[in-house]
Parts: structure tokens; C-alpha cells; sequence
């Protein structure tokens, strides 16, 4: 999104207005979709002259961000009770702006996504029930953050019980995943190199585990090092989510990257305290035993047209799940890449033959590299190049399908349902990074840098309730109204005029 400039001739004089728009791909051409209208810019009343204004304002008029702030604001107080749960944990041991601080970098990360730098300018724009200081030191929020990171498990508990008092979150289905976040520098501790979630493996990086309940609301999470294996966390995570939360009787539900025999062992022993799980598995593991299952895809039961099951046993049996569509689509892609790839080694291997005849290795080599990079060489000899027909069998067989397994007492469909739900924590992943922007991450020190991630969590749970309030998404919400302003609001009481509207909040 950005602003545009146009001019209109009225009656003989020429207007300039700022609108606020965005960039739409339609075909080849990008369309511009007007988000909001900012008004004249010479028009004292408009949006446009408070944020844009080339002539100086009267010094008596203050023109501050408004409407989306205030919402938040109130998710944060009214709804998270988050000042009070920070009173209640730090006691009278950190400074009382320190809540303000936190506060307002909560803020920054889901209104305007920089650095700490940046927040101690921009924080002035903002129009908050709170007595702002007229200046904040970026060090005073570096030390916020110090004091944040200390207390992180208290704060996560505290959230916990305060949120399902209020109904507003549950813990009898919990999903656990993993994404990674780059660094571009080299100096933290637990920046390591990893398997990328953002195809950035030439960069450092953290891993981030987070617990969601079925509505994408969060309820732990963890920073863990670059180089951390998914399967690896899943026994801290249990620990703490006993533990520090005190839940019982949850389902757990985690994708293929946490399943592994220690694991399972783990789980298994917690059977005692109510938990139950659902893990996805590879079909390529046990494929021998699973292939008269493949084979037999027009037998399995059809629980919508786009998920046919069955099951391998009727007790402790493995859910075989299979997409026809994305079959499909895999096969059809499969197909073209492997035709391209036979024409290209034909007219390779003729080369040899050619008047200018070249070498057989180069050839071969060629051909070899270019399998590589197209992720293709399993489909072809590595001698001859022949297509090896078993192999691309097998795939056929394993496109579009995924297995489920577990010890909970649910019917087939229930668990596949369930499972099913884990792609809110996808979502949930991205409103952290695209929304909250995650990244760049600024910090060096260890400690911060889970401090800021913590932040980012924080911001996630305050935009997934405002979205929950007022039935929008962040983003539409922020289209909205980061244009709405308060004109000489020197006092909550005393609003003299708003520009923009402000958000209505549902129950």
C-alpha cells in the first residue's frame, strides 16, 4: 500500500488529494484499489492535511493515530487484563513505565513493525489513554524487554488462566509446530544454521515452536536454537505445557517432523494425566506394508470429495487419508517435468553422435546436473537415463496421501477433523511473520531476542482477539483505520474532533 496524489480543476482551481491505495495484479497490469480516501490536502479537517501536510500546522493543533490504537488498547486491557497480570508478576520489582513500555512495543509490532530506534519517534503519534512521556530512551526498552523475558513463564501462565476463565480460549485440542526465522547478522548464540522454513539456508537462524488452541489462540511457546530438530522440542514443550500450565486432558495434535519412536514413548507415558495425540506420518514409511492399501484407493470410504480414508486395522491402525485432486495436480505436474526432461537427455545423447561430436562424460555430466537441479534424478538411471517405471509408480501411488496415527478413542472421522484443524497454526504463522513481521530481527543478545519474539506472540494473541471482536481481519482492520486521527486531543475526556471513524467491537 501506498499514498497517491491526484488533482482536481474546480471551477478554475485545481485541488490536490492523498488516497491511500493498493497495488492489484489483474492479468499482466496492476489495477490500483482505493483503500481510503485521506481528503483535500489543503482542507485543515482531512487526514490528509494532518499526516501529509506541506504548510505548518498551528502549533495548538495535534493531529495523533486514533482509532486502531484505542482498539488495541482495549483488547490489551479489557480483554487480557495484560497490565494487571504484569503488576501481579513483577510485583514492585521493575520500574512502573516498564508495563507502558511493553505496551507500546506490543503496539509498534502490530501497527508499524520496526525497530526499537524507530519506536521511540513514532510512539508520539499515537493517541492512548496512557500519560505519555514526552521522551523514551531506546535503552529504557531494552530493559523492558530484559525484565519481560525474565518473568516469560509466569506472564504465559497468568495469560492462560486469565483466558479460559473468560471462555476465550481452550485447551482440550492443543497442535504444536515449528518455523524458523533468519538473521541477517552473525553474532547471537542461538543463531545456527538449520533446516529453513524461509528457503533461506545461506542465513542463521532461530526456531520458534508454538502451542495454539483450536481458534489459533496462543498458549506457549519457545525459542530453541537454529540447528534445534523438530523432533527434538516435543518433550520440553510437554514438560511445560504440564508443568508451568497445569493442563491436563488435552489431545495433542503435531505434524510428521514430531513423530519419532522417543516421542511416541513420551507420549505414551502421559496417558496417566489424559493426554492423547494425533500424529501425521509419512506414507513412505512401512510403503511395503501399506502398498495393497494404496492400491485399493477406489475401495476407501469417501468422507467428501476431496478426502476419501481407511483404516489398516480396526484398533491402533494406521488412517490412510488421500486427496484425489491433489493427486492430480501432483501426477500432472510429475508427468510434464519428467516429458521435458526425456526430450532433454534425447537431445543430449544425440550430441555424441553429431558431426561435431561431443564428449560422452561432459554429456553425461550435464545431464546429471540438470537432474539434479530439477529434483528429478530418482525418475531416471543414473547410467542410461532410462526412466524407471517402478519408481514412478510408487509415486502415483503416494500422491495425495497422508497417515494419521495415535491413541485417542476418537472414530476415524473425528481424527481426521482434528488433524484437519492444524492449519490454523500455519495461519497462525504467518500473521506472526507477514503481520507482526517477525523479522528483521534487530537483537544480538540471546535473551532479547526471545524477548522480542515474545513480544511478537504477544501482538498475535491481541490481533487474533480484535479479530475475534470485530469480525475483520487484521489486515482489512488496518486498511481501515491507520488513517483515523484525533484532532487537539490533549485529554481522553476531551476529543475535540475524529477523523476516520472508530472500530466496532462485537460480542
Amino acid at each position: 500500500m501506498y499514498i497517491k496524489k491526484s488533482r482536481a480543476i474546480i471551477k478554475g482551481r485545481t485541488y490536490e488529494y492523498l488516497r491511500l491505495v493498493q497495488g492489484i495484479r489483474v492479468g499482466t497490469k496492476i489495477k490500483h484499489k482505493v483503500v481510503a480516501y485521506l481528503g483535500r490536502i489543503d482542507d485543515p479537517s482531512s487526514a490528509a492535511s494532518f499526516l501529509f501536510n506541506k504548510s505548518p500546522v498551528k502549533n495548538e493543533q495535534h493531529a495523533r493515530l486514533y482509532a486502531l490504537p484505542m482498539a488495541c488498547n482495549q483488547i490489551i486491557e479489557q480483554v487480557i487484563n495484560l497490565p494487571a497480570i504484569l503488576t501481579k508478576v513483577f510485583s514492585t520489582s521493575v520500574p512502573k513505565e516498564t508495563l507502558l513500555l511493553i505496551k507500546l512495543m506490543i503496539l509498534s509490532r502490530l501497527l508499524n513493525p520496526e525497530s526499537k530506534l524507530s519506536l521511540t519517534r513514532w510512539y508520539q503519534h499515537l493517541y492512548l489513554p496512557d500519560h505519555l512521556p514526552k521522551k523514551i530512551d531506546v535503552h529504557q526498552f531494552y530493559t523492558a524487554l530484559d525484565n519481560l523475558i525474565v518473568k516469560k513463564e509466569e506472564i504465559e501462565k497468568e495469560l492462560f488462566i486469565h483466558l479460559r476463565e473468560q471462555g476465550l480460549i481452550g485447551a482440550t485440542i492443543v497442535f504444536y509446530d515449528l518455523t524458523s526465522s533468519y538473521f541477517e547478522g552473525e553474532e547471537c548464540e542461538i543463531a545456527k544454521f538449520g533446516h529453513s522454513r524461509d528457503k533461506r539456508p545461506d542465513c542463521l537462524q532461530i526456531t520458534i515452536g508454538l502451542v495454539i488452541d483450536q481458534s489459533g489462540l496462543p498458549i506457549f511457546h519457545e525459542v530453541f536454537a537454529g540447528n534445534m530438530s523438530d523432533g527434538k522440542t516435543v518433550k520440553g514443550i510437554l514438560d511445560k505445557v504440564r508443568q508451568v500450565l497445569s493442563i491436563k486432558n488435552i489431545l495433542f495434535v503435531a505434524d510428521k517432523g514430531m513423530l519419532s519412536p522417543d516421542n511416541i514413548v513420551e507420549l505414551e507415558k502421559l496417558t496417566t494425566d489424559g493426554y492423547t495425540y494425533i500424529l501425521s506420518q509419512s506414507p513412505r514409511t512401512g510403503y511395503d506394508t501399506l502398498k495393497s492399501f494404496l492400491a485399493q484407493k477406489d475401495t476407501w470410504k469417501k468422507l467428501t470429495e476431496a478426502l476419501h480414508y481407511t483404516v489398516t486395522a480396526e484398533k491402533g491402525g494406521l488412517i490412510l487419508c488421500y486427496n484425489p485432486f491433489t493427486a492430480k495436480k501432483a501426477k500432472i505436474t510429475r508427468d510434464a517435468k519428467i516429458e521435458k526432461l526425456t526430450t532433454f537427455i534425447t537431445l543430449e545423447l544425440a550430441k555424441t553422435e553429431a558431426k561435431r561430436k561431443q564428449d560422452k562424460q561432459i554429456i553425461h555430466d550435464r545431464i546429471i546436473k540438470k537432474l539434479h537441479s530439477s529434483h528429478a534424478g530418482k525418475y531416471f538411471t543414473k547410467d542410461t537415463f532410462q526412466k524407471k517405471e517402478t519408481v514412478i509408480r510408487k509415486e502415483e501411488l503416494l500422491d495425495g496421501v497422508w497417515v494419521l496415527t495415535g491413541n485417542t478413542k476418537l472414530t476415524p472421522e473425528e481424527i481426521i477433523e482434528a488433524y484437519k484443524q492444524e492449519a490454523t497454526i500455519e495461519s497462525s504463522f504467518r500473521v506472526i511473520k507477514d503481520v507482526v513481521e517477525l523479522r528483521p530481527i534487530y537483537h544480538y543478545n540471546s535473551q532479547r531476542v526471545k524477548a522480542h519474539v515474545f513480544i511478537c506472540v504477544l501482538s498475535y494473541l491481541v490481533a487474533r482477539l480484535l479479530e475475534r471482536k470485530t469480525r475483520q481481519t487484521i489486515k482489512t482492520l488496518k486498511e481501515k483505520y491507520m488513517a483515523s486521527v484525533i484532532m487537539n486531543g490533549n485529554t481522553p475526556s476531551s476529543p475535540k474532533q475524529i477523523i476516520g471513524g472508530t472500530i466496532a467491537m462485537k460480542d
